[in-house]
Order: C-alpha cells, then sequence, then structure tokens
C-alpha cells in the first residue's frame, strides 16, 4: 500500500510540474497577388460568322374576272430560319467568350428566325 501511495504522489508531481507553454503559430509567408489578364484582345482572335439560314415563300393568289382570264399576283418573300451567329476563336479554333473589350460584336446578329427580309 505504500508504495502505492509513493506512485500517486510522484504520478501527481510529475502532472503539476508540468506546464504547456503555447506554442504562437509561425508567421504566414506573405503573397502579394499577381493579377492575372484571363480575357483576350480582340486583335488576337478570329472572327468566326454562321450565316443565316433563309427560305423562300411565294404566295399566288388567282382572281376571277369573268369573262377575261382570271387575274394572277404573285408575291415572292424571304424569311429567316435560323438567325446568323458571330463568334471568336483563337488562331487554333478554340472558342473565346472572354473577350476584353466592351461593345464587341457576338452571339446572334441581323434579323430574327422568322422574321422576313425585306426586299430591296
Amino acid at each position: 500500500m505504500r508504495s502505492l501511495l509513493i506512485l500517486s504522489a510522484i504520478s501527481a508531481l510529475g502532472v503539476s510540474a508540468c506546464t504547456t507553454v503555447p506554442v504562437a503559430p509561425p508567421p504566414q509567408p506573405v503573397v502579394e497577388a499577381v493579377p492575372i489578364e484571363t480575357c483576350r484582345s480582340v486583335s488576337t482572335l478570329v472572327r468566326q460568322e454562321i450565316p443565316a439560314e433563309t427560305k423562300t415563300q411565294t404566295a399566288i393568289t388567282l382572281i376571277d374576272n369573268p369573262p377575261y382570264e382570271p387575274i394572277e399576283s404573285r408575291t415572292t418573300r424571304t424569311i429567316i430560319v435560323k438567325q446568323a451567329e458571330v463568334f471568336y476563336t483563337t488562331a487554333e479554333g478554340v472558342e473565346v467568350t472572354d473577350i476584353c473589350e466592351s461593345g464587341v460584336e457576338r452571339g446572334f446578329i441581323g434579323p430574327a428566325a422568322g422574321e422576313v427580309i425585306p426586299e430591296i
């Protein structure tokens, strides 16, 4: 029993004798942010245009005109089936959507699908 008492006294002294010293975290390295330009200048790109797909329709109207020949009227119109589109690619053919300059014409252009192209 005596050895148990001595052992518990030593362990109590050992626990109380240890102190924990807080360690400061190591200083973090200072990293300067270098701006990375992800956009491309339009002068370095190739402009690609997919032309509009059109369809020409002809309407024929006949008006009876007895005792003479019927009056025939032909009207032709061209409508847009698929709108024209503009996009930009690199020299390797990869499409680029992030262009540095603003106001660059891209996307769908011209008359929309279903619109009639005016006759000139």
